[in-house]
């Protein structure tokens, strides 16, 4: 008779666990690389401006370019906070679950290293104060994270209080 860890060993599985790491690494860095050519390339002043120039100018038809040079700023300031955070969040969620310091140092490595080679990058510069944005933001997921997480670890205990 068989126990139940040996029933649930499937040994002829076509992909090993080690294939599947290994094949899940090279998607993540992949994905990673992606992101930064993409943030790089694609996240640059004009092309942004093109995208939030007409959301604002629908809202308001009338704003002047101050006001619409403003928006803009704010938008990319946005941006460089909720994009770290929403990348913590991947990560705590899929490939590093129950490992949130190693996702939000991964989040803070990314940071630098991508205001770094925007530095490099024709059309871009690199800043200090947006490193400082991007690891603000992913705190602020960790923040978010670690309260949820002490929510789901007391909420038993309430439930067991109210009995």
């Amino acid at each position: 008779m068989r126990s139940r860890r040996e029933s649930r060993v499937d040994f002829e599985a076509p992909v090993s666990r080690i294939e599947r790491r290994i094949t899940n690494g090279l998607l993540w860095f992949s994905c990673i690389g992606g992101i930064a050519m993409f943030s790089t390339m694609l996240f640059s002043h004009g092309n942004t401006f093109s995208i939030v120039e007409p959301i604002v100018l629908w809202w308001v038809p009338h704003v002047s370019a101050d006001t619409l040079a403003l928006a803009h700023n704010a938008a990319r300031k946005l941006g460089h906070f909720f994009i770290p955070a929403l990348a913590f969040w991947t990560l705590v969620i899929g490939p590093l679950r129950n490992r949130p310091i190693i996702a939000l140092a991964a989040c803070a490595i990314f940071a630098c290293a991508d205001e770094a080679f925007q530095t490099f990058s024709p059309g871009r510069t690199g800043s200090i104060l947006d490193v400082m944005l991007d690891i603000s933001g992913a705190l602020f997921g960790f923040f978010v994270h670690a309260a949820i997480q002490q929510w789901r670890g007391t909420r038993p205990a309430l439930a067991r209080s109210r009995r």
